[in-house]
């Protein structure tokens, strides 16, 4: 399909719902107009927006440019929130990590602040977003989102996982070996990851008022920890931090976690989250029948060989695959991609990812095929 072909199929299928108004339909076992789905945009769109990753991380100017972009590309997801995230290392950079931005591409820690466990005590007090540096930016850029959106755009508020924020203050390489000798410590390091989480997450809030939260944890891997040490390690430390998230939210979060997570599928549906965002390393019917009945599954398109380097039919193949797949999940279905959007993107494919879910997504319904499937012959 070229791209001309593309934008008729999109005006073929406009949006007969907001996104708003799909979602509640469809948690209320409600036939909504088309499958919902996830594209978040955020620091590795800022290409398509003007903008290098380094201005977005440093400039509202940036984050602006991606509201307007959001505003203006109804295709790319009428409706959808802007994210305020303290970063997946942000936590690390507030207690003293150093960090490095490069100009199109993620941020990464180049000196981890937690030398000696002896720190830590410390550490509580140097968190405080009133009085931190690092924090009172971050805070900065949440009343500058309230003052753009007002009361019309939703803002979702995205907090890290407790073993991905330990990761950016100690050294991973250390940690990992830590969680072998020293473990009484790394879960002191891991109470202070909760505590830092909630007190920003309250801070936000406190400034933002009721919000909708969302969280990742991409160390909690299997590619990186076993599942023994994910029941050890993450397991009571998750369950700190979704209290937490219940208490200041009246919600517990869904969460996503890169990379292979197979063996603890379990563990996450018994944790109680609503949904899992799972990577397109997994399968989604796999994932579907070991805990489909207890969760909303999200997934996965895959983001760097069909998303950034995919032709537009290799998009819609893959999108029409992942709806097979898990469309008629028991405790519904949201499409997504697999992991972050990489940089470089093109936006036609974006757009393609969206055709898809509107032609075949729609007539989507929690626990069935979407008719869209059935009445283009796919299934």
């Amino acid at each position: 399909m070229d791209y001309k072909t593309l934008m008729e199929g999109l005006s073929a299928y406009p949006e007969e719902m907001t996104n708003a108004e799909r979602m509640a339909a469809y948690a209320n076992g409600d036939e909504v107009d088309h499958v919902p789905y996830a594209l978040t945009l955020g620091e590795t769109a800022a290409p398509l927006y003007g903008y290098t990753v380094r201005q977005y991380n440093q400039s509202f100017d940036a984050r602006r440019a991606e509201l307007e972009f959001i505003r203006t590309n109804p295709e790319l997801g009428e409706g959808k929130s802007a994210t305020v995230s303290i970063g997946l290392r942000g936590i690390g950079a507030a207690l003293g990590s150093t960090i490095k931005y490069p100009e199109n591409s993620v941020d990464y820690v180049t000196d981890f602040v937690l030398t000696d466990y002896d720190m830590l005590p410390e550490m509580y007090t140097k968190f405080d977003p009133k009085t931190n540096e690092f924090l009172s930016q971050k805070t900065a850029l949440v009343r500058q989102y309230k003052k753009e959106c007002g009361n019309n755009f939703p803002v979702t508020l995205g907090v890290v996982g407790p073993l991905s924020t330990a990761a950016a203050i100690r050294k991973p390489e250390l940690l990992m070996r830590d969680m072998l000798k020293n473990k009484a410590k790394v879960h002191e390091l891991l109470d202070l990851s909760v505590h830092c989480s909630l007190k920003w997450l309250e801070a936000v809030i406190e400034e933002l008022g009721p919000a909708t939260a969302s969280f990742s944890d991409p160390v909690s891997s299997m590619y990186l920890i076993s599942e023994r040490q994910f029941q050890e390690f993450c397991v009571p430390h998750l369950q700190d931090l979704l209290a937490g998230f219940k208490r200041l939210t009246g919600k517990i979060p869904g969460v996503h976690i890169c990379g292979k997570t197979k063996p603890i599928w379990s563990y996450l549906s018994d944790l109680g989250m609503p949904s899992f965002s799972v990577d397109n390393c997994e399968d989604l019917q796999e994932l579907k029948e070991a805990v489909g009945d207890r969760m909303m599954i999200l997934g996965n398109v895959p983001p760097v060989d069909v998303l950034k380097n995919g032709t537009i039919d290799d998009v819609i193949h893959s999108v029409q695959q992942c709806l097979i797949k898990c469309s008629d999940n028991p405790m519904g279905y949201m499409l997504a991609v697999g992991c972050q959007i990489p940089v470089g993107t093109p936006i036609e494919n974006l757009r393609a990812y969206v055709y898809a879910a509107r032609r075949y997504g729609r007539g989507a319904k929690k626990g069935q095929l979407c008719r869209g499937l059935i009445e283009e012959g796919l299934v």
